[in-house]
């Protein structure tokens, strides 16, 4: 298929309206108090009238007669792309509520709060046990797993996207579970604790080290081991160390290199890194640590040392019993005539609440039968392997499915929502049924989908289609012509995180509003203005055969004869959905669109004016697939067109240099001259004006752009 597309030059004709200037007008605009009493009901008091007597509302208010409150504006949480992977841009309740136009406030949508709606509610408060906060105050505030910060702060959703940081031991995305004590295995023998080493050279100051992104207690440059395993042990995620010195009495020496040991003998399994925050230390102070099992620390002597990485289980109820997580006690199996009991973290009895001391010579697997019946049986250690889908120590509990979280700390500067956990961290797993029961607006199998406006069970309130941003900026379009934007192509860019993730609205033709729930009223231009033009565009048709297609705003004529008349070309014009009245004229002695310089013919030049699609519209385009010269060979035939006020240049084929003309009439809810109300559609007119035919004269738009006549009785 074949397009063909004009280029631009600048003209002064085809007037829209006729400038005028009544003596009512002249002598309003000589007497400013005057105007504003001849505004509509006064702009209500919220705005000053213009020479066309008509309103400009002050900040916080629209309508034709500034009587309508504006909402507050913030980041759209859903919206057609605008460029490639370029959305999410301001909106009143950003795209998540409704504004009520008599107090200014916004109406969010289940999930959504702030006074534009502008931030994730967390759900239930966090249950009262952790603290609601965005993603970038997280990042600002807290460190990852590793005690490494990362920032989140220029993304679009770092201040929108809210969830609960919950205090130790509540867990959940609402901070409504509670997390059960971990232990080792009583049954799996011959593994061992965690051991971290370190080196601290200084001659004074103060030390810490941060473990899962929080400090230990401060470490002075010459505490003896007995002190530095108490400050360590303030960590309220450490339980407790051994804490031994390689040589001298102080933590820190420089002239005999001190190693200090530090074993984990209550926190077991492969442990997170002591990461050490130095900043007290006096000038040239250093701590170097080795947690990693491989890294060696060499002393004063070059004698080497190395971390030991634990290979203890750190499961919940030593996985010898059931987690209940509504009281993060441990249910210790007694089944099969095997029993458990707390421990002390090495086999034998305890108060660690964690099911890891047998009470019982075992002999089988937990569960009735011996792993539920949902995984196989190891001889060896009597220790469940559960089928997909099922967890805990005897395979009785369901597992939900995981999806990317919503809420989460960055994986580096700049990204997030890139780590996976169960029902996305937007959810609750229900263990009997391993299905997800989700927060406020979000579903899916794993929680993973952000709702359309309207909510999961009325999406678009039934007048639109609800779409991934990935799929809205697939319909984005510019002044009605379609675009090329796309929105998520690339999965490793981190600002579209959200491009298959977060839904919202393409609204049916009629209806407007983040949910659809709006009815759009007619637009039109503003009969009170004045100086303004139609757009006119000019087409030069060169072609001795065949056919042509016209498209305005992603709609297609029919193919149109090369010798179609200029009613003909109007008829098929005003066929299209996208424009209902425009005129159509030839300047060459032909009624005919097309002419042949080939066969002689005078140059004929087509000026098509949209009468009643107001403002700067797009340039129409052309399908000159099937138009021929005189060669008879399809898409041979020759279109330009001349927008925005370029001109036919002179000298080609003796063309007349028609020029175009850039539209700048208005395109207005109610023409400006009216109130619309969004639960009909329909306009209420002011004093004055009524609908017309979109041409300025009565008729039937209900779009208040027909100015009535002034009419006076007998006498005045």
């Amino acid at each position: 298929m074949g397009w063909a597309k004009g280029n631009v030059l600048n003209p002064e004709r085809f007037r829209a309206k006729a400038m005028f200037c009544t003596l009512a007008i002249f002598s309003a605009m000589l007497q400013p108090s005057r105007v504003a009493a001849r505004c509509p009901n006064l702009c209500s008091g919220h705005g000053d009238c213009d020479e066309y007597l008509r309103c400009s509302c002050w900040a916080g208010w629209s309508g034709g007669d500034c009587s309508e409150r504006l909402c507050p504006r913030g980041l759209a949480w859903a919206d057609e792309a605008r460029g490639v992977d370029s959305a999410h841009f301001e909106a009143e309740c950003s795209n998540r509520g409704t504004c009520d136009r008599i107090d200014g406030v916004c109406q969010c949508m289940d999930g959504f709060t702030g006074n534009a709606c502008q931030r994730r509610e967390c759900e239930s408060d966090c249950n009262g046990h952790g603290s609601c906060m965005s993603m970038k105050t997280l990042s600002e505030n807290f460190y990852d797993e590793n005690s490494l910060r990362f920032e989140y702060t220029t993304v679009w959703d770092a201040a929108k996207m809210y969830g609960c940081a919950c205090d130790y031991p509540y867990t959940g995305f609402d901070c409504g579970l509670v997390d059960c004590p971990t232990g080792d295995d009583p049954l799996t023998p011959g593994q061992t604790n965690e051991v971290q080493i370190f080196k601290c050279e200084a001659t004074g100051g103060t030390f810490v080290f941060y473990y899962e992104g929080k400090a230990t207690g401060t470490i002075k440059w010459n505490m003896r081991d007995t002190e530095v395993k108490a400050q360590i042990e303030r960590h309220p995620l450490i339980k407790e160390v051994d804490v031994t010195f390689s040589t001298g009495s102080t933590v820190c020496q420089t002239s005999s290199i001190n190693i200090v040991r530090v074993e984990f003998t209550q926190d077991f399994g492969s442990l997170s890194p002591l990461v050490p925050g130095i900043e007290g230390l006096d000038d040239g102070g250093s701590v170097l640590v080795s947690a990693d099992g491989v890294t060696t620390i060499a002393d004063s002597q070059g004698v080497t040392s190395s971390s030991v990485k634990g290979t203890k289980e750190t499961n919940y109820c030593s996985d010898r019993g059931l987690c209940d997580t509504t009281t993060g006690v441990c249910a210790c199996y007694d089944t099969n005539g095997d029993s458990y009991a707390s421990s002390d973290g090495y086999g034998s009895a305890g108060t660690r609440g964690d099911c890891g001391y047998a009470l019982t010579s075992t002999t089988t697997c937990p569960g009735e039968p011996q792993c539920s019946g949902h995984g196989l049986c190891d001889s060896s250690t009597f220790k469940c392997m559960c089928s997909t889908g099922w967890m805990g120590g005897d395979c009785s509990q369901r597992g939900c499915p995981s999806g990317l979280s919503w809420f989460s700390y960055p994986s580096q500067d700049q990204t997030a929502h890139d780590d996976y956990e169960e029902c996305s961290n937007a959810g609750t797993c229900d263990r009997s049924t391993g299905l997800c029961e989700c927060g406020l607006s979000f579903y899916g199998r794993s929680c993973e989908y952000l709702a359309c406006g309207g909510g999961i069970d009325n999406a678009c309130t039934g007048h639109g289609r609800c779409m991934s941003m990935a799929e809205l900026a697939l319909h984005a379009n510019d002044n009605g012509d379609a675009t090329e934007f796309t929105y998520g192509t690339d999965p490793n860019l981190a600002k579209t995180w959200d491009a298959h993730r977060i839904n919202g609205c393409l609204c049916d033709a009629g209806y407007e509003g983040y949910d659809c729930s709006l009815r759009t009223c007619p637009l039109g231009d503003d009969p009170a203005t004045y100086g303004q033009y139609n757009e006119l565009q000019v087409v030069r048709c060169e072609a001795a055969g065949g056919s042509l297609r016209i498209g305005f705003r992603q709609a297609m004529t029919r193919p149109i004869p090369f010798n179609a008349t200029r009613a003909a070309v109007e008829r098929e014009l005003e066929s299209l959905p996208t424009i209902t009245d425009i005129e159509v004229a030839f300047t060459g002695v032909d009624d005919r669109l097309c002419y042949s310089s080939g066969n002689g013919e005078t140059c004929n030049v087509g000026q098509i004016q949209f009468v009643t699609e107001h403002g700067d519209v797009p340039d129409l385009v052309f399908d000159t697939s099937l138009l021929a010269d005189i060669t008879g060979d399809a898409g041979t035939g020759i279109v330009d067109l001349y927008s925005d006020g370029d001109s036919v240049p002179s000298g080609v084929d003796d063309c007349p240099t028609e020029t175009s003309i850039l539209g700048d009439t208005e395109s207005l809810p109610c023409s400006g001259r009216g109130l619309c109300s969004r639960e009909t559609g329909e306009c209420a007119c002011f004093s004055g004006f009524s609908s017309s035919n979109a041409k300025g004269g009565p008729g039937n738009l209900n779009d208040c752009g027909y100015r009535v006549p002034k009419t006076t009785s007998r006498g005045e």
